[in-house]
């Protein structure tokens, strides 16, 4: 080995040689003796990690308990089923998710979020079912500048549309509110021939804007809201909505998640409704997967619209799907192939930035070239961060021995404004959050600025 300052004297050189040869022959003897030390501590000790391969931890949102709590552990199901099939590594790095649950509840939702962020020190956050979550933790996340990837639900427009509410520190891989319901009014205007339409929906944020996204496009092709009812999220008995139902309406139109689909569901049919009055579910609430073997007969023949169904029939969604029902006994929902891709764009984008995250921007902008194929279908994401992806009708049938929503019709690259674009759905006057009591007026629900 070669020493710094090679310009010394030649008489420091020799009274510093002269030194070293005196100690050369005990130090030698040491030497050898150390490394035979060496090498059998080498033998016995594990070498550290490097610094910087340590693991990434990823935050997971999602309610486990409470009134969202199946579509919730659908979304964790979903998640885990592709970080498993990574070897839960990306960058270089492991990969570690820390889960909390929300409960659905905003506030609780934005106390585990602190605790994720500033005590576990989690760098990216996933997950939320709920839209009133997803709004909360959105602005925790622009605040705080923390890349939040949406792989739950969390359906609210605003969060992937220029506004206030824009967070470039956002993606969501799932869908919007108002594009499932837009689908749905063209099925029901184009498809079925329905003119008319009475409307149930939860009362809350996600409720009030699918019931306007149906209505407004419902309106513009020629049809008619008559009717717009909005029981609590909570609502245990339907009886006094169901009386109250206008029954000349060409169809019901629902949406009301989490247990209160099967509670609606169930007393729809008690009331002998069945048969008489076509039901559309707005995002398979009423006809989610996991209610069909308790609603039986009652659920057959239901319509919804939605981004996904177990019955695509493609060599992807037929592995995620019996990967899904080994790991949980169910069959696979939305929300499982959602977290799925939510975990399949994180993932992604900590590959393009070799494990690094200290640079937000620059992963965020890895996060928004996700494009690739999924369980739902191949999907892309437009310049706000918002999923392009299919959108499906689907029609409750017997499938073999059980009941499955199967797909009859498949509307293609739906972006979030569709069917218009970004400038005409801008140019509308009114949105989702004044239109409770406007429903059936389709002068104002079409008025533009």
């Amino acid at each position: 080995m070669t020493l710094r300052n090679e310009t010394d004297s030649g008489a420091r050189r020799a009274r510093v040689e002269g030194r070293v040869g005196a100690r050369r022959h005990a130090l030698g003897a040491i030497a050898t003796a150390a490394g035979a030390a060496v090498v059998t501590l080498a033998l016995i000790v594990p070498a550290l990690p490097a610094p910087d391969a340590g693991p990434i931890k990823i935050g997971v949102l999602v309610p486990l308990t409470g009134n969202f709590a199946a579509p919730g552990q659908q979304t964790l199901a979903g998640l885990k089923i592709y970080f498993d099939g990574i070897g839960n590594k990306a960058g270089g790095h492991p990969l570690e998710l820390i889960v909390e649950d929300t409960q659905g509840n905003p506030e609780v939702a934005v106390t585990k979020t602190r605790k994720l962020v500033e005590r576990d020190g989690v760098q990216v956050l996933t997950g939320i079912v709920s839209s009133a979550v997803a709004l909360a933790v959105s602005d925790y996340s622009r605040t705080n500048q923390v890349p939040l990837v949406l792989s739950g639900d969390a359906a609210t427009d605003e969060l992937t549309m220029p506004g206030k509410l824009a967070n470039p520190y956002l993606v969501r891989l799932t869908e919007n509110s108002r594009t499932p319901s837009a689908v749905a009014a063209d099925f029901a205007y184009k498809t079925k021939g329905w003119r008319t339409a009475t409307v149930i929906t939860s009362d809350y944020v996600a409720g009030v804007d699918l019931a306007f996204a149906f209505a407004q496009r419902f309106c513009q092709l020629g049809g008619k809201v008559t009717q717009a009812q909005y029981p609590p999220l909570d609502t245990g008995d339907y009886g006094p909505y169901l009386t109250n139902l206008d029954r000349t309406a060409n169809a019901m139109v629902v949406f009301t998640p989490g247990a209160a689909g099967l509670k609606l569901g169930r007393q729809f049919a008690e009331f002998g409704l069945k048969g008489k009055l076509p039901e559309l579910d707005l995002f398979g609430t009423l006809t989610y997967e996991s209610y069909l073997p308790q609603l039986g007969d009652a659920a057959l023949g239901a319509y919804s619209a939605l981004i996904y169904t177990p019955y695509l029939n493609t060599a992807l969604n037929k592995s995620f799907v019996a990967e899904f029902r080994k790991r949980t006994g169910n069959q696979a929902t939305n929300e499982g192939p959602s977290g799925w891709t939510g975990a399949h764009a994180i993932a992604d984008a900590i590959d393009a930035v070799k494990g690094d995250l200290s640079d937000k921007t620059k992963f965020m902008g890895a996060l928004r070239t996700a494009k690739f194929d999924t369980p739902k279908g191949s999907i892309s994401l437009d310049k706000d961060g918002m999923v392009v992806q299919s959108m499906y009708i689907r029609e409750v049938q017997k499938v073999g021995a059980e009941l499955g929503n199967v797909p009859i019709a498949t509307y293609h690259d739906i972006g979030q404004y569709w069917p218009y674009s970004e400038t005409e759905f801008q140019s509308f006057a009114h949105t989702y959050n004044d239109s409770k009591d406007k429903l059936t007026d389709c002068a104002w629900l079409l008025a533009k600025k």
